[in-house]
């Protein structure tokens, strides 16, 4: 018999064992306690529409820009063209929203100052907690944050997971 007709037989004689009895299929090994996943407890998501942005930074000025992003974070974006500033801000409000929106319930709302958006060692968006959100953070039981902010089409969208 060739390997091709001996593999064949081996694989159907497998598939009729499995079928006759599917108990009979080993579970796969549990991965090791640092590598499984913890569970997924809280989901948010927020969409900020730039030009509708712009049209309020436009009447309110940097007043506005102060009461929603950290001193850090408006440092992050200082000194960058408009449309990248504008891009930046609205990116920035999303995550806080949608962190924000991860934390509902669990406690007090947090402000605006309270939920802080910086950069990690590779550009990525890391969420700084303090104040209330910190509270709540701890309240609900959480211990880790997820983040993605993306831009297209005249949007800013961003989406956070807590998880325990």
């Amino acid at each position: 018999m060739s390997a091709v007709a001996e593999l064949t037989v081996s694989v159907a004689d497998e598939v009729a064992r499995r079928i006759a009895n599917p108990w009979s299929i080993p579970k796969p090994p549990r991965p090791p306690e640092a590598l499984r996943s913890t569970g997924v407890r809280a989901v948010g998501i927020d969409v900020v529409d730039v030009t509708r942005l712009e049209s309020l930074v436009a009447r309110r000025g940097d007043r506005l820009v102060a009461r929603l992003l950290t001193p850090a974070e408006r440092g992050l974006c200082a000194g960058a063209a408009a449309g990248y500033r504008l891009n930046f801000v609205a990116g920035r409000l999303a995550a806080k929203e949608a962190v924000r929106k991860t934390l509902t319930g669990y406690g007090t709302r947090a402000g605006w100052h309270d939920v802080q958006i910086m950069r990690g060692s590779s550009g990525e968006p890391l969420p700084e907690l303090s104040g209330r959100a910190e509270e709540a953070f701890r309240m609900a039981g959480l211990s880790r944050l997820h983040l993605s902010i993306t831009h297209e089409g005249g949007v800013a969208v961003a989406v956070a997971l807590a998880s325990d």
